[in-house]
């Protein structure tokens, strides 16, 4: 309920409300901890029982791929459950099919693959930055292996399992929990850490631009729905071009994922060209179209509602004393800022 809606609630909480909405913040920060732990504590563990036991001749590219979609797994679907049990939230409401149209949800997808593409490029002029001073991350390996039966898996999990499971955490439970005071705040503050849970920083960048539109028009729809399904058609998009450089051109896919960019352009056979070219200009379009979009979204006046002095009052005031919330982006800036570069 957001406080537009209560002109009676006083503009300075008292200190009994402010212990009240400092503990639901943290019962929030306290989901993103748990989550946290399994993915990278769990995984950890995990990881260091099964060399114990089996030694590293225990991992080849079917039980590799068990493991890398397995712990995300169990970290999303844990802290999934223990949010709505925490929040008392109603999920049930949130799979509406009102409060959108499939023009809707063409324009978040048009929207998502415009800002996909310019998240690329300024995770490209970061890493650029990077390497002049000798530092180089670590990203995500979504390439193809000589496992069937491990390719179908994390495909699966790649392009539909993963997007639901994010979307039901971060434009979900973390959203609807963060939403009730400052709707704004609650849009780029899901954006952010359903940015930085990727843990390097061309994912993060991503996550975050196209976390907002994602966050909004739940809000505005009142359904999780639209998200979801932009959420698979992205992940999808991308998984189908970076499957049809990786077949086409196997040579230059490994020096573009090595971020050997130079040397990848040397390597480039007419073969290779056609979906390089393909994608180059698919993206180029969505971009326009994406600008195009965003302008007519600014100009019909959509945008979310102004806080009230009463919901500011009730944000970020209290959110900063939220402990649970420090520990979550001390994390997270390790994570993302010293553990890739290690």
């Amino acid at each position: 309920m957001d406080c537009t809606n209560t002109p009676q609630v006083s503009v300075i909480p008292d200190a009994k409300e402010k212990r009240a909405i400092r503990l639901r913040y943290n019962k929030v920060g306290l989901v993103l901890i748990i989550n946290t732990l399994l993915f990278n504590g769990l995984a950890w563990a995990v990881r260091v029982v099964l060399e114990a036991a089996f030694g590293n001749g225990i991992w080849n590219d079917f039980t590799r791929t068990i493991y890398s979609c397995g712990m995300p797994i169990i970290a999303e679907v844990t802290s999934i459950i223990l949010g709505i049990y925490l929040m008392k939230l109603d999920f049930r409401s949130m799979f509406t099919r009102e409060g959108y149209t499939g023009g809707t949800v063409a324009k978040l997808v048009t929207l998502s693959l415009g800002l996909q593409t310019a998240a690329a490029y300024i995770a490209a002029a970061i890493g650029a930055a990077l390497k002049t001073f000798g530092l180089e991350g670590e990203t995500a390996d979504l390439s193809a292996t000589t496992s069937l039966p491990a390719n179908l898996i994390m495909y699966f999990y790649a392009c539909l399992l993963g997007p639901v499971l994010e979307e039901l955490l971060y434009r979900g439970v973390i959203l609807q929990s963060m939403r009730k005071y400052n709707e704004r705040f609650a849009i780029f503050l899901s954006a952010a850490v359903f940015g930085l849970m990727h843990q390097n920083y061309q994912q993060a960048v991503l996550g975050f631009l196209v976390g907002i539109p994602l966050a909004v028009v739940t809000i505005k729809s009142g359904s999780i729905v639209p998200a979801i399904f932009t959420h698979i058609f992205l992940n999808t998009f991308g998984t189908i071009f970076n499957c049809w450089i990786q077949y086409s051109a196997p040579e230059l896919f490994n020096q573009i994922a090595n971020g050997d960019i130079m040397t990848a352009v040397d390597m480039i056979s007419p073969e290779a060209m056609i979906p390089i070219i393909a994608t180059f200009v698919f993206r180029m379009g969505f971009m326009l179209a994406a600008l195009i979009v965003g302008i007519l979204v600014l100009v019909k006046g959509r945008n979310m509602r102004r806080p009230t002095p009463a919901g500011k009052a009730r944000t970020l005031p209290i959110f900063i004393t939220s402990i649970s919330w420090w520990i979550v982006f001390l994390s997270y800036a390790y994570l993302n800022l010293v553990d890739p570069f290690i």
